[in-house]
């Protein structure tokens, strides 16, 4: 299995957070993998090579072979046979509703097909490309072209995403005062920006940075994780993580993955 990460040119740093590419090949055709997809502030763009296997979500639906996937605040599942080959796109949270003018609640825990959206003209060029680089290459113009218009997300969502402005421990109110807003309007420009409020924002913030601590060697003790994002108690971090992520701390440090992009994780391969 080979993943490559591709950093964004500059241009497109506002939206872009990085491309990748991920290939598996395997003399066991019949052989599943299995995704798990943990609760993501991060958007994002898949395209399935479709003379490869198709991904198959945990109702046992086949997957669009491209589509977008908006902020997700729920854990999932996909498994894939092997031999698949997939191009993707990981977004700062506005930029959906900044690209394809989607309503951020339609792509809220969901995976839309971009044929759907009424981009069969982009879905045609990824599939006529003849590799991940000239993906890259499509994208890029693309999303250049779209965002040459009008901008759709107020400015200071932007800036407060683009800056980490709303870091778990960030005081509200503080921040609606520094961008003067009220509590309302900041409420409403989040949830046309990306389908959740500020709280909930924040939240996957920390469920982000307890994800890095687990991975790190130096936190063998899940508890003390809990600790250094300061939980009031363990029983809250337990419930927080498992909400997202449908394991204990410990649960997840124990898991041997594969192989991780973003929030979502290979956790095994069965023939």
């Amino acid at each position: 299995m080979n993943i490559i990460f591709y950093p964004p040119a500059e241009q497109l740093k506002r939206f872009v957070r990085y491309f990748w590419s991920c290939d598996h090949t395997d003399h066991d055709e019949q052989k599943t993998i299995f995704f798990d997809n943990y609760a993501d502030k991060h958007p994002r763009l898949v395209f399935q090579m479709d003379d490869r296997p198709q991904l198959v979500d945990q109702v046992n639906q086949i997957v669009p072979s491209a589509y977008i996937c908006g902020i997700e605040t729920i854990p999932s599942i996909a498994t894939v046979k092997a031999n698949f080959s997939h191009f993707g796109v990981s977004f700062n949270s506005f930029a959906l509703t900044e690209i394809f003018e989607t309503i951020a609640n339609q792509a809220l825990n969901k995976n839309i097909d971009l044929k759907d959206l009424g981009y069969k003209a982009l879905v045609e060029k990824l599939v006529n490309a003849h590799s991940h680089q000239q993906r890259i290459e499509v994208m890029c113009r693309f999303i250049l072209d779209q965002v040459s218009r009008k901008s759709t997300v107020h400015t200071s969502i932007m800036q407060m995403v683009l800056a980490n402005e709303l870091d778990e421990q960030i005081d509200l109110f503080k921040l609606r005062n520094q961008y003067k807003l009220s509590e309302r309007t900041m409420e409403r420009l989040f949830k046309n920006a990306m389908g959740i409020s500020p709280k909930t924002y924040q939240r996957l913030v920390r469920f982000e940075k307890t994800l890095a601590l687990l991975k790190n060697p130096a936190f063998n003790n899940s508890g003390s994780v809990g600790h250094v994002l300061n939980y009031t108690d363990q029983s809250h971090f337990i419930k927080d993580f498992k909400q997202f992520s449908n394991l204990t701390p410990l649960q997840f440090q124990k898991n041997n993955f594969l192989l991780s992009e973003s929030s979502a994780f290979i956790s095994k391969e069965e023939s």
